[in-house]
């Protein structure tokens, strides 16, 4: 019986894995539970066995997108600077639709619009993943106040996520790249401004 409830328990998560990754490349509506089940190797009356809807699937796959994507964060930017991490977390949110086989990819940018036609609680997750995520950007803008460090961290995110989104519905691959990094250059001014000058340079400016 344990067993029987470990390998449950592995099929299901193996699942929930698989719609993750299908939903954030290909979208919610275009991926049906049959596609689902048999990227996983599992037949699809098995489905039921597992979760009452796809409603419920949707949930718990955005849940470990969001989970995966701010592990990552935290990793890529341990040890480093304040600077350094912001630098890390902008780079390589920008650039995640750009990097082929990418298993990084934020809900939001991806299938923002499709999770907003979902029910509460799906979007309640993103909602938590959207507010974790400003909260690992405000933690590294130390040169700011709490809440205005709150403030631009969550005006950031919401420009990384509409600049990536935008370049997933550019018709080429050129105005892609260009609206990234734009995106990024404006972020980049955007971190200058809200930085205290140094003493050196007041004292230079005296």
């Amino acid at each position: 019986m344990r067993r029987s409830r470990s390998e449950a328990a592995e099929t299901r998560e193996r699942i929930v894995s698989t719609a993750a990754g299908m939903f954030l490349r290909k979208g919610v509506e275009a991926v049906g539970m049959r596609d689902i089940m048999a990227t996983a190797g599992l037949t699809p009356g098995g489905f039921y066995r597992h979760f009452e809807s796809k409603e419920q699937l949707i949930l718990e796959a955005n849940s470990e997108a969001w989970q995966r994507l701010l592990a990552m964060f935290e990793t890529q930017t341990d040890g480093k600077s304040s600077a350094e991490a912001l630098e890390t977390i902008v780079s390589v949110y920008l650039n995640q639709s750009q990097r082929e086989g990418n298993n990084y990819l934020c809900p939001l940018a991806m299938i923002g619009a499709e999770l907003s036609r979902c029910e509460a609680k799906v979007r309640a997750v993103s909602t938590a993943g959207y507010q974790q995520l400003v909260k690992l950007v405000a933690d590294h803008l130390t040169h700011l106040g709490r809440d205005e460090a709150q403030t631009t961290a969550s005006g950031l995110v919401s420009a990384m996520a509409g600049a990536v989104m935008l370049s997933n519905i550019a018709s080429d691959e050129a105005t892609a790249r260009t609206i990234l990094k734009n995106a990024h250059a404006m972020i980049r001014v955007q971190l200058s401004l809200g930085k205290k000058p140094s003493k050196k340079a007041v004292r230079a400016g005296r």
